[in-house]
């Protein structure tokens, strides 16, 4: 069996991302998202998604917004979106080409995670500053140690997907904090591998961060649910607002 170098992330796992993703309620997390920035925004609202992926949440979540952009560093996984999305935009999230502000940016999926310094972390952060608008929304959830010590119980799976074989395996090192999730992707008797880093960053460090860029904590709850967010959390999803001394 032939075997290439290593590949950006989700050139090839694109293919069977849906297939992976296969038991995520996108349904019930758009609706979370939405109840918890519904009482601040109108449905006129203009709103921003980084790291879109597919565009599987961005799907439910226009129905609530219709004037959803959604961005994704992967052309590849947006290439792939299906559905009533046509403002797609590949581009890096420390890097977000717009002139227009928005009412709502957001991020799903830990994303952020995949920002592996606080160099570049705090870099998507000023974007994010400079592109709400006065009394705008910022909400994104975050991977936290916690979850990555659940994941590395069952470090390894595998499986198949309209021909296609997969294989991933999970690692995490403590003292690095970065999770590696390790995919080799086979079909047409060629194997790709792709290793997805995301750094796990210790709990005070977004709010450090947010406030370096402008940036302020309105809430910060467990994911999925309404009660806070702590430093022994699995995921925390975050509202965040502007300063109000931050010139737009």
């Amino acid at each position: 069996m032939k075997s290439n170098n290593q590949l950006k992330n989700y050139d090839k796992l694109a293919l069977v991302y849906e297939h992976l993703m296969r038991r995520i309620d996108y349904q019930t997390w758009a609706k979370y998202v939405f109840s918890i920035v519904k009482t601040s925004l109108n449905s006129n609202a203009r709103v921003l998604e980084i790291a879109a992926g597919n565009c599987k949440f961005g799907n439910y979540f226009i129905k609530y917004f219709p004037f959803l952009t959604v961005t994704d560093l992967s052309l590849s996984m947006l290439k792939s979106c299906s559905g009533a999305i046509s403002n797609r935009v590949c581009c890096d999230m420390t890097l977000l080409p717009f002139k227009n502000k928005f009412d709502l940016i957001y991020s799903t999926f830990d994303s952020v995670n995949y920002l592996t310094s606080k160099k570049k972390l705090l870099a998507m952060f000023k974007q994010v500053s400079n592109l709400l608008t006065t009394g705008g929304i910022f909400t994104f959830d975050a991977s936290l140690e916690r979850n990555s010590y659940i994941h590395i119980k069952q470090p390894y799976r595998k499986g198949a997907y309209k021909g296609i074989n997969f294989e991933q395996k999970s690692e995490y090192n403590s003292k690095s904090r970065i999770h590696k999730n390790i995919f080799s992707i086979t079909y047409n008797g060629i194997s790709h591998v792709e290793i997805h880093r995301q750094k796990i960053y210790p709990f005070e460090d977004y709010f450090e961060l947010l406030n370096t860029a402008g940036l302020y904590v309105k809430d910060c709850f467990n994911a999925f649910t309404y009660d806070p967010g702590r430093p022994d959390s699995e995921r925390v999803q975050f509202i965040i607002k502007r300063k109000s001394n931050v010139s737009l």
